[in-house]
C-alpha cells in the first residue's frame, strides 16, 4: 500500500505507505477476497447483505494509491503498492488518522456488506444493535427508533494555533462548530459494547465501497469512475475500520446503505427531540 507524495495544506501531510495498516493496538494484515458483482441479500431467510462492486481485484498486498492535488482526489496506482511504511495522515489539529484509500482496501479485504434500511430494522429486531456514529447533538435531535450513539467525531478540544484556526474558519464559513476523529473511539466502542456485539453501524448518508458506478442499471454496464477509485468514505465505514481494529469480525458488522437520510425517506421509525 503506498503513495507517491505528502498531502499539504490545511488538513496536513500524509506520511508514504504500504500494505501493513497500522491501528493503535497491533497492526492487521489480511489477503483480500474480490468480490466482481453484488451478492444476493439473503441465503435461505437469513438477511447476509451486499458485497461491493469492484471494477478491479483487491489484493491487499498489491494495491497501490496516490493523492492527485489537481483534482483533488485519490487515485488507485498500484505501481507505488509495497514501497511505504506507514498510511497516516498528519492534520495541523487533531491526531493522525489512517488515510480513507487503507480503510477501504482493509474493509473490502475483510468482507464488510452492506444492508438496506429495511434489511436493518428486520435485523435489530432479530437482536443486532444499530449503532449511530454522528455527532451526539445530532443524534439527540433524530435518529433510528432503537439505536445507540457512539460518536465518530468530537468536537475540537485542542486549543493551540491550528485548533483555533479551525474552529474559527468553521464558526465563520459554516457557522459549524469544527470537529475532528475521536482517538479514543476503539476504548469507547469496547466500553459501550460487547465485543464483536452484532453491529449494524449507521451514518447520515452510508458512503459506499463500490468502484463501479451503474447509472443506467440493465441499460448499460457498469463504469469506472476516477472520482471512486476507493469508493465513498463515511463515517459508519471508518467506524467499521475502528471497529475491526478493536477486534471485531466483519461477519458481525453492517453498514446501512444510504445512512439515516434513507432510513427516514423509507418512512421508517425515529426518536429524538426533532423526529
Amino acid at each position: 500500500m503506498a503513495m507517491a507524495m505528502q498531502r499539504a495544506g490545511a488538513g496536513g501531510s500524509v506520511a508514504p505507505c504500504r500494505s501493513r495498516i497500522p491501528s493503535r493496538g497491533s497492526a492487521i494484515v489480511v489477503r483480500a477476497n474480490f468480490f466482481s458483482s453484488r451478492a444476493g441479500t439473503a441465503t435461505g431467510g437469513r438477511i447476509t447483505g451486499r458485497a461491493p462492486k469492484l471494477a478491479d481485484p483487491v489484493d491487499f498486498d498489491s494495491v497501490g494509491f496516490r493523492f492527485d492535488p489537481a483534482n483533488n482526489r485519490w487515485l488507485r496506482d498500484d505501481r507505488f503498492a509495497g514501497k511505504f511504511d506507514q498510511t497516516l495522515a498528519t492534520p495541523r489539529s487533531g491526531t493522525p488518522y489512517v488515510v480513507w484509500p487503507a480503510i477501504h482496501t482493509l474493509l473490502v479485504s475483510k468482507g464488510l456488506r452492506s444492508v438496506t434500511p429495511e434489511e436493518a430494522q428486520a435485523l435489530q429486531d432479530q437482536g443486532w444493535t444499530i449503532v449511530d456514529v454522528r455527532l451526539a447533538s445530532d443524534f439527540e435531535q433524530v435518529h433510528a427508533a432503537g439505536a445507540e450513539s457512539l460518536p465518530l467525531y468530537r468536537f475540537v478540544e485542542g486549543t493551540g494555533f491550528w485548533d483555533n484556526v479551525k474552529k474559527a474558519a468553521m464558526a465563520v464559513g459554516f457557522a459549524m462548530r469544527a470537529t475532528e476523529r475521536d482517538p479514543d473511539y476503539q476504548s469507547k466502542a469496547l466500553a459501550a459494547l460487547k465485543k464483536n456485539q452484532k453491529v449494524i453501524l449507521m451514518c447520515a448518508i452510508g458512503g459506499t465501497l463500490d468502484t463501479l458506478v451503474d447509472l443506467r442499471k440493465g441499460v448499460k454496464p457498469a463504469i469506472k469512475d476516477p472520482e471512486r477509485a476507493f469508493g465513498r468514505e463515511s463515517r459508519s465505514l471508518k467506524a467499521a475500520y475502528e471497529l475491526i481494529n478493536a477486534g471485531w469480525s466483519a461477519n458481525n458488522l453492517f453498514w446501512v446503505e444510504g445512512g439515516l437520510q434513507q432510513w427516514r425517506f423509507q418512512g421508517l421509525p425515529t426518536e429524538g427531540t426533532k423526529a
